[in-house]
């Protein structure tokens, strides 16, 4: 167990659970590498050269944000812009971001009422399954098409909850938007896969950019942890996570960003510029096609002046990894 890193159980108040603390890197260094990273993100500075099919602009790379373009080329306002968003990101578990918000534009061009928490939720279930399914916006398709029902339902209902008047007016508060998506109402969950610790602090900052919402306190939003955030946290020698799943390793990567970005200015998007917030798009986007790719391929092919500080053998991952 401690060798596959399970977590054990406490036995007569003795734990065998590993506490060490597996970030690496110093505040400072980490925060060089959050400057960097956001930086060649923010100034179009990634060196798509070696990539076919190279966007040229990263932002505009960002799934939701290529999606969200479809919407406002069409003029719909900013709050049918915030409910596409709520809706196709409680969607995005485990699962390709670019193909699900493609998916998610071309259901609203097709059933924009799927995104009107009235309509979506007194539609017969059967009928919004098949929908979902066959626009290839839902992928477990019994349990994505509750949640979406659900949440429109929550939507419908509660008129003055935050996140529907963050959807609503485009005013929030974060630490308040993360307590009432986790909240629960007579057992049900008000708003389900949205809460999630991943998806949660994905969508408040999607509120923000592309949603154009004003949220204070979005300095408390931490990176939404998923494979490609923690490859690159450890790619870089920040953190030596790779023996942890995903969950366990969520909380020391948060840290070790969230510690960074507090003592420095990365830039980004107004309303989450210098916060983990912004940070979070250009991690996933040089974890996608930096990280993931190298290691597809079998070489490197540096996208980021930080790719400069990579650790890891592409060939044999891990292998000769080293600490600084």
């Amino acid at each position: 167990g401690l060798r596959w890193g399970d977590e054990l159980p406490v036995v007569a108040g003795i734990d065998l659970n590993i506490s060490t603390d597996p970030v690496n890197a110093d505040t400072d260094e980490t925060a060089r590498l959050a400057r960097i990273i956001a930086g060649d993100f923010y100034n179009d500075r990634f060196d798509w050269s070696k990539r076919s099919n190279a966007p040229g602009r990263a932002w505009e790379y960002m799934p939701e944000v290529a999606a969200v373009r479809q919407l406002q080329e069409a003029g719909v306002s900013d709050r049918t812009r915030r409910r596409f968003i709520t809706f196709v990101a409680a969607m995005d578990r485990s699962r390709d971001a670019a193909a699900l918000w493609q998916s998610g534009a071309k259901l609203w061009q097709a059933h924009p009422e799927l995104f009107e928490p009235a309509a979506a939720a007194a539609m017969p279930s059967s009928d919004l399954q098949n929908l979902l399914s066959s626009f290839k916006v839902s992928q477990r398709h019994s349990r994505d098409t509750d949640a979406w029902r659900n949440i429109a339902i929550t939507l419908f209902t509660e008129t003055d909850s935050a996140v529907r008047r963050v959807i609503d007016t485009g005013i929030g508060t974060a630490p308040e938007l993360l307590v009432d998506l986790r909240r629960n109402a007579n057992g049900r969950k008000r708003f389900p896969m949205l809460c999630g610790p991943k998806i949660g602090p994905m969508w408040i900052r999607m509120m923000v950019a592309p949603g154009k919402a004003q949220i204070d306190g979005i300095e408390s939003i931490p990176v939404a942890v998923d494979t490609h955030i923690k490859q690159v946290t450890e790619n870089l020698g920040i953190a030596f996570t790779r023996d942890l799943s995903t969950e366990k390793a969520r909380p020391f990567i948060q840290a070790a960003w969230q510690k960074a970005v507090a003592n420095t200015q990365i830039g980004g998007p107004p309303g989450i510029a210098d916060t983990c917030a912004a940070l979070d798009p250009a991690l996933w986007l040089l974890g996608k096609v930096g990280c993931a790719h190298c290691k597809k391929v079998g070489r490197r092919k540096p996208i980021s002046s930080a790719c400069d500080n990579c650790i890891f053998s592409v060939s044999r991952p891990y292998a000769n990894a080293t600490r600084r």
